[in-house]
């Protein structure tokens, strides 16, 4: 496996850091995951703008590079899970590994979420944020992926739904979308965005807005996005059947729109 570390690609055990960079001592520091397609970064540049967005809110230094050049290196012209990580000294580095996505049974027939035990509070200054400061996250998806479910769902004070450990989720209602505003603090997805797009071209209702954790089990349909994961339909909430327990037909339809987007960008790219 290579690495691109500051602009060169070297061998992963070869690929070293100070240990007194911030990012070692204090998980000070930010990261991207880009799912590659033939090679081929998907959306890259949204996630670099929102790298530096976050970048700029935490005083980090965003070093110019290629990054592009830097994912195909790294990739070679396979499918990959690829990580851009910024540490606060200064370092860039991107690193693709397999992919790590739901089963074909689960975007066949759905799957499952598991609620967070605890509750997280949304005005803490890392939230909406993808810090190194992640174990959090890591510990709450540990727990999902051992009972069987795709992800975990995190919820606000009064129970308010903020997002997943690695998605965005989305509820249907009377044949439109429901999805947390990011006046919340969630992360502000870039998969996520390309749903609001592909709904508006669908003409599909969207309402941005807080939902309560029992809302979920009432909708008509649920799916969670990510970048490596794409759209994933979920039929069950702590155990419990959601909608009518199968994968529905806005679901399918956003799910087809959105395999139809990549399907362009990849074609299209050089």
């Amino acid at each position: 496996m290579r690495v691109w570390l500051d602009g060169r690609l070297v061998p992963a055990d070869r690929a070293a850091i100070a240990p007194t960079d911030p990012a070692v001592l204090y998980g000070f520091g930010l990261f991207e995951v880009v799912r590659a397609y033939r090679g081929a970064p998907f959306r890259l540049h949204d996630h670099i703008e929102r790298m530096r967005a976050s970048a700029k809110h935490f005083g980090l230094a965003m070093p110019q590079a290629d990054l592009d050049r830097a994912v195909r290196a790294v990739c070679r012209g396979g499918d990959a899970n690829v990580r851009i990580t910024l540490t606060a000294g200064g370092h860039l580095m991107v690193l693709a590994r397999p992919l790590d996505i739901p089963s074909p049974r689960e975007y066949r027939l759905g799957a499952a979420l598991r609620t967070v035990a605890w509750r997280h509070d949304p005005r803490a200054p890392l939230y909406g944020h993808k810090t190194l400061n992640y174990l959090e996250n890591v510990r709450a998806r540990q727990e999902a992926r051992a009972a069987g479910c795709a992800d975990a769902l995190m919820l606000g004070p009064a129970d308010v739904i903020l997002e997943g450990c690695a998605s965005n989720i989305f509820a249907v209602e009377d044949g439109g979308l429901v999805t947390p505003s990011l006046g919340l603090s969630i992360l502000p997805g870039v998969t996520r965005r390309v749903v609001l797009d592909i709904a508006q071209k669908l003409s599909l209702h969207v309402s941005l807005r807080a939902m309560k954790a029992g809302e979920l089990a009432r909708a008509d349909e649920v799916f969670i996005t990510g970048s490596t994961m794409e759209v994933v339909p979920v039929v069950k909430l702590d155990g419990k059947r959601v909608g009518r327990g199968r994968v529905g037909p806005v679901t399918k339809l956003v799910r087809a729109a959105y395999r139809s987007v990549v399907v362009s960008a990849v074609a299209g790219a050089p």
